[in-house]
């Protein structure tokens, strides 16, 4: 079996949680995922990895994501799932010198696979208004725009949204797949090479 993705998921390690800790206080991560940009004690920011990058259950999942080269590049998290609703709540962070790879594209496919797999019923994020690439990413996954919580943020004395986006969890696997346009015999074909080839 081959595959094309090159990143995977993982439990995180004592060693990825303190990475995620200082990536949190990091302005360049803070100023996208954040609604206070100033620097928190790294203890509580490790337990607060701890509770998010936890192993999978029931209720949600939580892992440290790693490149072809096993360098950790971000950490993927999901939580909320309960019946009989099966909704549940997504947050991705890719760390400051792992953007602009793929990583978080690859990872979301990887956790909205998941997520389908758990029966989950519709997933949810929350985006700063002005992070355009997390926006565009989860749009083009078929998440739409289901609220906004009005100048929740401040950043250099403006005032934005956060932006609650939400997908039916089946409707966001099948919007990563389009017809063949080349083959009669294959149906669907992926948006882009980041599938699993078997």
């Amino acid at each position: 079996m081959m595959s094309t993705y090159t990143v995977s998921l993982h439990e995180a390690s004592e060693d990825d949680l303190r990475l995620f800790a200082e990536w949190w206080n990091d302005r360049r991560i803070a100023t996208g995922v954040r609604k206070d940009v100033e620097p928190l004690p790294v203890e509580e920011n490790v337990e607060r990895f701890r509770i998010w990058c936890h192993e999978e259950s029931d209720s949600g999942f939580g892992y440290a994501i790693r490149n072809a080269e096993g360098l950790t590049v971000g950490c993927v998290s999901a939580w909320g799932i309960a019946d009989p609703e099966r909704d549940a709540s997504l947050s991705l962070m890719v760390g400051p010198y792992y953007q602009d790879h793929g990583y978080g594209s690859q990872a979301l496919t990887m956790a909205l696979h998941k997520l389908a797999d758990m029966q989950v019923r519709t997933i949810t994020v929350r985006v700063a208004a002005f992070n355009l690439r997390a926006r565009h990413m989860f749009e083009e996954r078929g998440f739409r725009e289901v609220g906004r919580n009005k100048q929740a943020i401040e950043r250099n004395t403006k005032r934005f949204d956060i932006v609650t986006l939400q997908a039916g969890a089946e409707d966001a696997v099948q919007a990563l797949w389009q017809d063949n346009p080349y083959d009669d015999s294959v149906q669907l074909i992926p948006r882009r090479n980041i599938f699993r080839v078997e």
